[in-house]
């Protein structure tokens, strides 16, 4: 993995919530203490959708049993706690966010060091929120999931066949 410090945004622009309900002020709130259900539970609807990494991506599930798109609540919180056990957070920070009043975004870089192999690594994220009212329905966490899966990579390579006109190359 490289050592090689991530670009940073220079220039922050990260938005004041238009209220404490608008989607901006619900989804911080839920970041402050995503793994606390009931605490959770209360700025999230019935039909709470939340989309982790990807929508459905079986073998990205076997490593990471959070992958994919869940209904209830209790996937993003289980989510937030299954990253706990797998992950250190050595840095968690908001760089930028914007907000409408059907939704939210922010973006920002995590750094996580793997509990097994004590890999450590640095990814940009993305979170897209949609609700009103002071209720989030839709939640969706993006992140560099090459880099977080290789901080278990214990050995092996893989043989990438990307570009047309390249050759195979080993990572």
């Amino acid at each position: 993995m490289s050592t090689t410090a991530p670009a940073l945004a220079t220039n922050l622009s990260i938005a004041v919530p238009a209220s404490p309900a608008s989607p901006l002020a619900v989804l911080q709130s839920i970041l402050s203490n995503p793994t606390d259900l009931d605490f959770v539970k209360q700025f999230t609807t019935d039909d709470f959708t939340y989309v982790s990494l990807n929508y459905d991506h079986p073998e990205l599930k076997q490593i990471m049993p959070w992958a994919g798109t869940s209904q209830g609540t209790k996937g993003l919180v289980q989510t937030f706690i299954d990253v706990g056990r797998y992950w250190r957070t050595d840095n968690f920070e908001v760089q930028d966010s914007f907000e409408n009043k059907d939704g939210a975004a922010i973006f920002g870089t995590f750094t996580y060091t793997s509990h097994v192999l004590r890999k450590t690594v640095t990814s940009p994220f993305a979170v897209l929120a949609r609700g009103g009212n002071g209720k989030l329905s839709y939640v969706q966490f993006m992140e560099d999931t090459f880099a977080t899966v290789r901080s278990f990579r214990g050995g092996g390579e893989y043989l990438i066949k990307a570009d047309p006109d390249g050759l195979e190359i080993s990572v």
